[in-house]
């Protein structure tokens, strides 16, 4: 994988500084401050997400369950911007900033970063890079809080994200 370079940001994440993506270990040991994520899930019309399962390669919950798109935010870039470009690049699906709905910000926790949450409307299932995914299914958010609860592994957060939605 290739290096990344994200902006590091205070606790108001207002951009501080630039840092690489492979010192993300760093930024949790030294407390450098917060890098940005986006994280989006494909919602259809009777309210089923579609949830995909990492590949076991993934660095992060590798074989663990995922957001339908989930990245961090380049440096330079708007939280939109990144959803939209990690959309394409995990979900080969070409949307606009109008194909997504705004759900939450969420602000640091568990771990050092600002997400942000948005909903896309499909009842199609996308044909998904399978460096990024090796299956899916479709869970409504009860059914997926169920799982996690149950000890199925995926990835930090997700739990609170998908409480979100209830």
């Amino acid at each position: 994988m290739e290096d990344e370079l994200l902006d590091l940001v205070n606790n108001n994440d207002e951009i501080i500084g630039s840092v690489w993506r492979s010192k993300y270990n760093e930024i949790i040991e030294k407390k450098l401050g917060n890098i940005r994520a986006v994280e989006m899930l494909i919602q259809n019309d009777e309210g089923q997400l579609w949830i995909p399962k990492r590949t076991a390669e993934k660095r992060i919950a590798p074989n663990g369950l995922d957001y339908s798109m989930g990245g961090h935010v380049s440096s330079g870039e708007t939280y939109i911007q990144s959803a939209l470009r990690e959309i394409k690049e995990e979900l080969n699906l070409n949307l606009s900033h109008d194909d997504l709905i705004f759900v939450k910000k969420f602000s640091p926790s568990d771990l050092p970063y600002f997400r942000v949450l948005y909903i896309y409307k499909s009842n199609t299932a996308p044909s998904y890079n399978p460096n990024d995914f090796v299956s899916a299914e479709w869970l409504l958010p009860s059914e997926l809080i169920a799982r996690l609860d149950s000890g199925v592994f995926a990835k930090t957060n997700m739990r609170e994200t998908i409480s979100a939605l209830l």
